[in-house]
């Protein structure tokens, strides 16, 4: 096979598993005791699915283009570009203008593209918390469940996670999607407090509160690298 793979070795781990990202790194997950052998066998099985998924990233996502941190750039917040100028200033300061998102800099990190990143980041985090939890407050009542803690992460490859003592996790990514598809990302957490789990019963919960899920399902699929730095 003609296929370029890493393979990722935990000892606990039972079940071989495969993962392919939105940029096409596939990752084989095996414990310590299954054998190169095996794993190409296994990529053999699974080589129709593997082809069509990198088909897929290649031909229907939006590629993944890596951000400089420079004037001029275009930022995503709910759905809309804004136009990143960055000027100096005595101390941090990010404004969201009505067509600008501003981030005043020191003149000792004005030419350092990491410190703005990191920066700008926090202010997603603050930012996507005020509108995550304003939204979770509106499905909660409507799906009848009870959040014990929203927490805002920088999950690399989850939208969002709930766990079975009401804590639910999202990505500060979020920030960037419509505020229907942030919608979609909180009721499909909020029905894991239902169902932990993906079964029908699972998926029928959130089509009774968003008929139309499937569309946001499908828009985060495509869109998925608009959203890495």
């Amino acid at each position: 096979m003609n296929i370029e793979y890493k393979i990722l070795r935990k000892p606990r781990r039972k079940t071989l598993c495969i993962s392919i990202s939105s940029d096409n790194q596939v990752r084989i997950k095996a414990n310590n005791s299954i054998s190169e052998k095996e794993i190409l066998a296994f990529l053999r099985d699974k080589q129709a699915w593997i082809q069509k998924t990198l088909q897929f990233n290649q031909s229907v996502r939006n590629p993944f283009i890596p951000k400089q941190f420079v004037s001029g750039e275009k930022f995503l917040i709910l759905g809309k570009q804004y136009n990143l100028t960055v000027c100096q200033s005595t101390c941090l300061k990010i404004n969201l203008q009505e067509q600008c998102l501003d981030a005043g800099v020191p003149e000792s990190f004005l030419n350092s593209p990491e410190y703005l990143k990191n920066k700008l980041i926090s202010w997603y985090k603050c930012s996507a918390y005020e509108v995550i939890f304003q939204r979770v407050n509106i499905y909660k009542p409507i799906l009848n469940v009870k959040v014990k803690e929203i927490m805002i992460r920088n999950l690399k490859r989850a939208w969002a996670n709930c766990s079975t003592r009401g804590i639910v996790t999202f990505s500060w990514r979020l920030l960037m999607a419509p505020l229907e598809i942030i919608d979609y990302v909180v009721v499909h957490e909020l029905a894991h407090l239902i169902h932990h789990n993906h079964s029908p019963r699972f998926w029928k919960t959130v089509e009774a509160v968003m008929p139309d899920y499937k569309k946001a399902k499908a828009w985060l699929k495509i869109n998925e690298n608009t959203f890495l730095w």
